[in-house]
């Protein structure tokens, strides 16, 4: 059997494949002996295992561990839906078998817990920092997803919120000894140093911001800081290479506003060698980016702008992986307390999402992110049935006229559950 051929996966037809193509789908279990393959000089459908030239394809193969990533997600301010995305982002990875540690890095005001509908989490991040627990695999939570675990934060402990630049380097290196393929950091909001280190420090680097004027400029700002952060790291020990930014220290960096070509022009007069490491440094940073909320078609056009104004003010290659559609129904998921892919798997804002995990993220192409997509979505859909909605998580405090609050409280309901009470996590946590 040559060239390429065309299959049949539960009665769906798929095609023309390459041999490769054809392989690529055994490997990742879409494509089993029991599937059809078209002959062509038959005119019939044949199970895939009784054609001998395909005996090689359905043989064990030799499966090696996939490389780990850590990918930091933030943003240039606050109100963008980072969050959301992020706790959606690791459960549609987790949703393709992929195992995924959900990280809360937001040490000053952490609420991925409550995302994920989490609202009591057994441990945080300040149990591994004052030493009650010795590892990160300690302090692991379970979520009610399969292959799906979180580390949460610990919201308002000041020291956490502004660790030592060794002690972020210390916490990229121990994430990466955790049994997972994929860990997502949930970044805090803004462009602090705490947030920009760690954003230049892991793997991967996605920006997320939405279609407003003042959220597309903080995003700008974001990648600059990000980009003068990595040269300032670089030639910490070359006042001839620092002073070149023209500031002191990191508070000071958001003053630089030369274009980046000619702070490589100014690094040549010092040494050819200098320059080119810096040049090196700075086509190697590739951030990614997500326009999320985008309600009208235009808006699509703010995330080229972005990369447009990056390559030509910072000569760097941002890579804009797409948009999230605007839907009410991520609105809806977070008073319900429910992440949005999870709250309806058919939304708008959830297939958008799934398109940019499969498409851009884990870079399918063709068929096989298509069928990625449909087997993304089809494993949520039966995951939603049964994960604990916020019913479920209310208080054991009943409503009463013995309440402290109750003549200020707008949302009497004496002799039930209080309606308020378990959120209490929210403001103690």
């Amino acid at each position: 059997m040559n060239g390429n051929v065309l299959v049949r996966i539960d009665e769906k037809q798929y095609g023309p494949l390459s041999h490769t193509e054809l392989r690529t789908l055994v490997r990742n279990g879409k494509f089993a002996p029991h599937d059809y393959i078209w002959l062509e000089d038959e005119g019939e459908w044949v199970p895939a295992d009784q054609i001998k030239e395909l005996d090689t394809l359905f043989r064990p193969v030799v499966q090696h561990e996939s490389e780990k990533k850590i990918i930091a997600v933030g943003s240039g301010k606050g109100g963008v839906g980072k969050t959301v995305l992020s706790s959606s982002i690791g459960i549609g990875l987790a949703a393709l078998g992929n195992e995924v540690v959900l990280v809360d890095a937001d040490f000053g005001g952490a609420n991925l817990h409550t995302c994920m509908g989490i609202l009591e989490p057994q441990y945080t991040f300040l149990d591994y920092y004052t030493l009650q627990r010795e590892s990160l695999e300690d302090i692991l939570l379970d979520t009610p997803l399969n292959n799906l675990k979180l580390i949460s934060g610990a919201s308002g402990i000041l020291g956490l919120a502004n660790p030592k630049y060794s002690q972020k380097l210390k916490l990229v290196r121990e994430l990466k000894k955790l049994n997972a393929n994929y860990v997502i950091m949930d970044l805090g909001a803004g462009s602090s140093l705490s947030v920009i280190d760690f954003f230049i420090a892991v793997d991967e680097g996605i920006l997320v911001t939405s279609p407003e004027p003042t959220a597309i400029q903080e995003s700008f700002d974001f990648v600059k800081l990000c980009l003068l952060r990595k040269v300032q790291q670089a030639f910490r020990n070359e006042p001839e290479v620092l002073a070149l930014l023209e500031v002191d220290g990191i508070n000071s960096l958001s003053q630089f506003s030369a274009p980046v070509d000619q702070l490589l022009e100014r690094a040549q007069k010092i040494s050819s060698d200098i320059a080119s490491s810096m040049e090196q440094i700075i086509t190697s940073f590739r951030p990614r980016l997500i326009l999320n909320s985008v309600m009208e078609p235009d808006e699509i056009k703010e995330g080229v702008a972005i990369k447009t104004a990056a390559a030509e003010l910072l000569s760097i290659d941002i890579d804009y992986m797409g948009y999230v559609e605007y839907d009410e129904d991520v609105h809806e998921s977070v008073k319900d307390l429910r992440p949005f892919i999870i709250h309806n798997p058919r939304s708008k804002a959830a297939r958008s999402l799934a398109r940019l995990i499969t498409v851009k993220l884990l870079q399918k192409s063709s068929i096989e992110g298509f069928l990625e997509k449909r087997r993304m979505r089809k494993r949520i859909s039966m995951t939603a049935k049964e994960y604990p909605s916020v019913e479920n998580l209310e208080s054991k405090t009943i409503c009463s006229v013995k309440c402290f609050y109750w003549d200020d409280c707008e949302y009497q309901n004496g002799g039930h559950p209080c309606r308020i009470r378990h959120l209490e996590s929210l403001f103690h946590s």
